[in-house]
């Protein structure tokens, strides 16, 4: 799947889970910064992991324009390689409503640089337009 190509998206859930070892506003400005997300829209909640360490759970929602900004934003970001990676396996990174899953290494991020991941990852679900079709179906 090409981002570039793909219907726009109506809107974009991040959530990332923060360590009671890792530093929460250096997370925070790296994202704000690398990722141009206002970091103002993250609702912070906090739980307690299998050690009874500290856990933050964040999470925001972007509209239309902004998760619009934030795909193009990741997708020009991404090495060459990354990218052939990311078209190989869209398949499986969209759901079966056209929902994209896209998972982005939180270290790289406070490192400046935007890349893929699986582990330790900002999660970001972008939500796809859903158009009325005219036989009360939506596409």
């Amino acid at each position: 799947m090409d981002l570039e190509k793909a219907h726009p998206f109506s809107a974009a859930d991040v959530s990332i889970i923060i360590h009671a070892t890792e530093d929460e506003n250096k997370i925070l400005d790296a994202i704000g910064s690398i990722l141009s997300i206002d970091t103002d829209i993250f609702r912070h909640m906090e739980s307690t992991g299998h050690w009874r360490n500290r856990i933050s759970l964040l999470t925001g929602n972007l509209e239309s324009d902004e998760a619009n900004r934030l795909a193009q934003k990741i997708l020009s970001s991404l090495s060459s390689v990354e990218r052939d990676q990311f078209s190989n396996s869209s398949h499986s990174l969209i759901d079966e409503k056209g929902n994209l899953f896209l998972r982005l290494d939180k270290q790289r991020i406070c490192q400046g640089r935007i890349s893929l991941s699986e582990s330790d990852s900002i999660r970001v679900k972008f939500k796809r337009v859903m158009r009325f079709n005219g036989n009360r179906n939506f596409e």
